[in-house]
């Protein structure tokens, strides 16, 4: 080999070397940017978080935080809307970006998902048909089957054989023990079947305390029992599987804290709820 020759190979691999090195050091960010578009993973019934109006549009309060940080991100939101427990199951293979869908940070999920900073707390609360006259307490739970979303925190909860840990390592205090728990797709999947009738296919519900709230101010015949079981941080987060998803959280991160301090996430809040719920309970 000549020593043109030579100097031509030593070039071709080092512009082969270049390339394999932006190829890995692009990320989802890179990609949501060069696309135009946030595609963020909700869920179409769970108001009033996120659901379908009459026209059929999805909206609520994760839409409307989602579609603003796109907007920050310089992009546009566009939403898909996968089973619950795919999407806290991780490894999502690129089919969406982000989840900006009311997910509870716990140690569990940390494992496969990277979290942004809270933008919301909810309060985990349980819920009756309301002509059922047998639970008044939450002791009386027990023996009783109690519908929840698959793959939840509440699921979680009512799961003997797991311990819940949310937020920095907060262990929550068990308060219900015995119950029987059928997981639905969907949280308000489970509250339609109690709506059904006292014990016919449930004896209670155990969900987002909001989702109660929204319920019964929509005519759905149920009813809290007792106090919050307990509390939740809910924040967006990535697939720590791709490329740049640490990144992606931490952008984000920043797009919630300024949408704390300017009061956008308190003016989707009241719009939404009717309080601010953006605030961690004391």
């Amino acid at each position: 080999m000549n020593r043109r020759g030579f100097f031509i190979l030593l070039f071709l691999a080092a512009l082969s070397l270049s390339l394999t090195l932006s190829s890995v050091s692009a990320g989802v960010l890179e990609d949501i940017k060069a696309n135009g578009e946030l595609v963020v993973s909700s869920d179409a019934n769970y108001a009033p978080q996120s659901f379908l109006d009459e026209e059929g549009r999805l909206v609520g309060f994760d839409i409307d935080v989602a579609t603003e940080v796109a907007r920050r991100l310089g992009v546009v939101a566009r939403f898909v809307t996968p089973d619950w427990d795919l999407i806290v199951a991780g490894k999502w293979g690129g089919r969406w970006d982000l989840s900006i869908g009311s997910m509870t940070i716990t140690a569990e999920r940390a494992e496969v998902v990277d979290f942004s900073i809270p933008y919301y707390y909810t309060p985990a609360q349980f819920a009756v048909h309301k002509d059922n006259k047998t639970i008044k307490a939450l002791d009386d739970f027990s023996g009783k089957t109690v519908g929840l979303g698959a793959g939840t925190t509440y699921e979680s909860y009512l799961d003997p054989n797991q311990t819940l840990t949310i937020g920095g390592g907060e262990k929550i205090v068990y308060q219900v023990k015995g119950v029987k728990s059928r997981p639905y797709s969907t949280d308000m999947e489970a509250v339609q079947d109690l709506a059904l009738g006292d014990g016919v296919r449930l004896d209670g519900v155990l969900t987002s305390g909001y989702v109660v709230d929204e319920a019964i101010k929509k005519g759905v015949p149920v009813k809290p029992v007792g106090n919050p079981v307990f509390y939740e941080p809910l924040a967006a987060a990535s697939d720590r599987a791709r490329p740049g998803s640490a990144e992606l959280v931490k952008k984000i991160s920043e797009i919630f804290e300024s949408m704390h301090k300017d009061g956008t996430l308190t003016k989707f809040s009241m719009k939404w709820y009717g309080m601010d719920i953006t605030k961690k309970a004391r």
